[in-house]
């Protein structure tokens, strides 16, 4: 699977190596490329065999190093994180003498600090999710689930997203949607109608060890039969920083929200068929590491919550997937500085439809063909 990734995805995983990584987040001086290549080899003991495999089988067939393909899969965990100065001074202990990372202001304009289209300044996953929802039940036309996950600026081509479709030996199959020469998830399905999205919702209760969420959400989808399970998954495993992670069955159906950091966790029911997020914390304890950070702009992340509420609102009770892409396609146009999609194909979301076991891109205008993958139960 990673070796067919690597050949039919070459030149995009390069390009996002040389420009996104080297040329990104390294020359424009966030972080040292010797302290990610650390970084992500001692992050690398904590994945599962099998998909540390997979990575070295992307990296064989795009004809690019093993650690290259690695630091594409953990690097937003030290780029895009508010690590405690401890914790930095601990990892740069154990590395080679005569070695001085060179960290430029999170937020540089223009720079991978920098969320355009909102302002906000600091650290920022490579993702960009900027609110989740899931709907179901008295929420939606037909009572199914439906799964959403909005972007922001910029936001990504077509070609800057890919759809893996995993069909394993053990486990359930599944489809993630992700950028070139990723392995872990972030948002997908599987067949048991189990869907994911996730949120960075930075924290300051953060720690080098341990497991980044992406391949955490990839053990969900490839292990979890219901939201219980999920959840076990989650709970069980060594986190890194905070998140908000939305977690989806539609055999129930039913969707429920997950915060967390390091050492905080909480769990939200739906109320009233449906659950919304962020990138901020309800919880107040998880709250209050976020306000820890000096760069943090609550406010921003509360407002867009309230547009996300008031959409929602509007359309409840009549909500199916179509309808689900117009809202997604409103809120980005309702937005201040929105993206405008009139030259340039863009994709403004994600409608995950675990019914019917289907993945939607959402194109930025309602004149453009919207990307639709189903997903074929395993004999």
């Amino acid at each position: 699977m990673g070796y067919q990734h690597g050949v039919l995805l070459g030149d995009e995983i390069r390009a996002r190596i040389g420009d996104g990584l080297l040329g990104g987040s390294v020359q424009e001086g966030q972080v040292s490329h010797f302290l990610l290549l650390r970084h992500a080899h001692q992050t690398e003991t904590r994945i599962r065999p099998e998909y540390r495999a997979e990575m070295a089988g992307v990296a064989d067939g795009a004809g690019v190093s093993y650690s290259d393909v690695l630091v594409l899969n953990t690097y937003d965990d030290l780029v895009a994180r508010p690590w405690p100065d401890e914790s930095l001074q601990d990892l740069l202990l154990s590395l080679s003498p005569v070695f001085t990372p060179h960290f430029g202001p999170p937020g540089a304009p223009g720079g991978p600090g920098q969320d355009v289209r909102r302002g906000t300044s600091g650290p920022v996953p490579s993702s960009r999710a900027l609110g989740a929802f899931a709907v179901f039940g008295l929420a939606t036309r037909d009572g199914s689930l439906l799964q959403v996950v909005e972007f922001g600026s910029p936001t990504p081509h077509p070609e800057e997203l890919v759809m893996r479709l995993y069909q394993p030996e053990e486990g359930d199959s599944l489809i993630c949607v992700g950028p070139p020469g990723a392995v872990g998830c972030e948002v997908g399905l599987n067949e048991e109608q189990i869907s994911v999205t996730a949120l960075f919702s930075p924290s300051g209760d953060s720690s080098l060890d341990g497991v980044p969420l992406p391949f955490v959400l990839r053990d969900v989808l490839q292990d979890a039969g219901d939201i219980p399970g999920a959840l076990a998954i989650l709970a069980g495993e060594e986190r890194s920083t905070g998140h908000n992670v939305l977690l989806g069955d539609g055999k129930r159906p039913d969707a429920q929200a997950v915060e967390f950091s390091t050492h905080l966790y909480a769990v939200f029911e739906a109320q009233n068929d449906f659950v919304v997020r962020t990138n901020h914390f309800l919880d107040e304890g998880l709250a209050e590491t976020q306000r820890s950070l000096s760069w943090w702009q609550e406010d921003e992340s509360w407002e867009h919550l309230e547009e996300l509420l008031k959409a929602l609102e509007s359309d409840y009770g009549r909500l199916d997937s179509a309808g689900a892409m117009k809202l997604v396609r409103q809120v980005a146009n309702d937005a201040e500085g929105a993206p405008s999609g009139a030259n340039e194909p863009e994709v403004l979301g994600v409608v995950l439809a675990p019914g019917d076991l289907e993945i939607s891109l959402v194109a930025g205008s309602s004149g453009d063909e919207s990307l639709v993958v189903s997903l074929d139960e395993r004999p």
